[in-house]
């Protein structure tokens, strides 16, 4: 194995702590508290295990849990929850909850009547109705955070629901990232989360004390978008990495739909020379935007960019590996709801350690993968194609 020298490890070193300087420039007016130090962070790809680190979470708090939410079921998982929310409510700890009401429509309205007899505030984002205030606006809150005390925060891809357990669901589990940060970037979590709160009640909450750094290394910065209206916050994440990346940018994306401008941002990428790559899954959880995103085969191809199909379970986690040194984990998708309408988070973490975790993650996701071909029509129906085509039209519209 060949031996880097330690002056050369200091420069290499010194280049990409250059690099994250320029990225936390790049998004300061962008991000909740700008970059944060000293946050312990931890990933889980098994929804199993990181619904028993939320649920621990939430048994050991003491002065408030916070819970943003696109879909809560009322499974198995989803009562689970609500029984553990209601629980804390009980202790006398703050627990408010907010849930997507298209997210969460089938959800049995008696969890929710439950959980507020035990003291939890629940409130509906964008209520469904015509005489709901709010109701019918564009935009859903997609987003998927847990805030315990301000200082532990849970975020990603995961809803709350069986379809995420190994358990309930066996191998048909959905495969997923979720991430633990512990430290300041919780609290930065839990800023997002009071705003939602103030826009769906009207009522204004105390912010926390930032909590003192952690012994961890990890260095974020969170991104959240207020949605239909509000700053291009994660159309400026997706597309300021792609304009600085060095060398690679890794992709897992289960809705790649993406706007113009991002997909200008691709090809501008892959013509410096990065290695662009998108993990997809090949028929993903919502069909039509499978068919959608095959009419940009074509110019992906043409682009070089590196187009992976997974195949197995459905394929939920939105995550981004830049220069193998940075890794980006959050409920943002590739398309232009994500990009343009709707609440979304996304957390950046400058941490070699972690970023080397997310591509052993890639690296296993790719065994249950295939490449995506020229000659990738001739596995696909004529009416899928048919589709294909009519979406690459669709799409240059956007």
């Amino acid at each position: 194995m060949k031996v880097i020298p330690q002056v050369v490890r200091n420069q290499l070193a010194a280049k990409v702590t250059r690099w994250r300087q320029r990225i936390a420039h790049e998004l300061s007016d962008d991000t909740v508290g700008g970059l944060s130090e000293g946050n312990q962070v931890t990933l889980f790809f098994d929804g199993d295990n990181a619904y028993e680190a939320m649920l621990d979470a939430i048994a050991g708090a003491r002065h408030l849990v916070h819970l943003e939410i696109y879909m809560f079921l009322s499974d198995h998982i989803g009562q689970a929850f609500a029984a553990a929310l209601s629980q804390k409510a009980r202790e006398g700890v703050p627990v408010r909850v907010i849930y997507d009401a298209i997210g969460s429509l089938s959800t049995d309205v008696m969890q929710w009547a439950h959980m507020r007899d035990a003291g939890v505030q629940v409130t509906a984002y964008h209520p469904v109705g015509i005489s709901k205030k709010l109701a019918g606006i564009p935009g859903r809150n997609h987003r998927k955070n847990l805030i315990i005390d301000a200082t532990i925060g849970f975020t990603g891809g995961m809803n709350i629901g069986n379809p995420w357990s190994q358990l309930q669901q066996q191998e048909d589990a959905w495969r997923d990232t979720q991430i633990r940060v512990v430290g300041p970037a919780a609290n930065d979590l839990n800023q997002l989360f009071l705003e939602s709160w103030k826009y769906t009640t009207q009522e204004t909450l105390p912010s926390s004390p930032p909590p003192p750094p952690t012994p961890g290394t990890s260095r974020c910065m969170v991104v959240g978008s207020q949605g239909l209206g509000s700053r291009k916050q994660i159309r400026r994440l997706f597309s300021v990495h792609l304009d600085q990346a060095r060398h690679s940018v890794k992709m897992t994306m289960p809705y790649f739909v993406p706007p113009r401008r991002l997909r200008k941002s691709i090809k501008l990428a892959a013509q410096r020379g990065i290695h662009v790559a998108v993990l997809v899954p090949r028929d993903s959880d919502v069909p039509i935007v499978d068919w959608l995103r095959e009419g940009l085969y074509p110019k992906l191809l043409r682009w070089r960019v590196r187009v992976i199909e997974y195949l197995g379970p459905v394929l939920h986690a939105k995550t981004m590996i830049v220069d193998d040194n940075t890794a980006i984990i959050g409920s943002s998708n590739f398309d232009i709801l994500s990009v343009l309408m709707n609440r979304e988070t996304a957390l950046i973490v400058f941490d070699d350690d972690v970023a080397e975790e997310l591509n052993r993650q890639w690296d296993n996701d790719l065994m249950l993968s295939e490449r995506v071909a020229h000659d990738w029509k001739g596995i696909r129906p004529w009416w899928r194609l048919l589709i294909a085509k009519a979406g690459c039209f669709l799409i240059r519209k956007l």
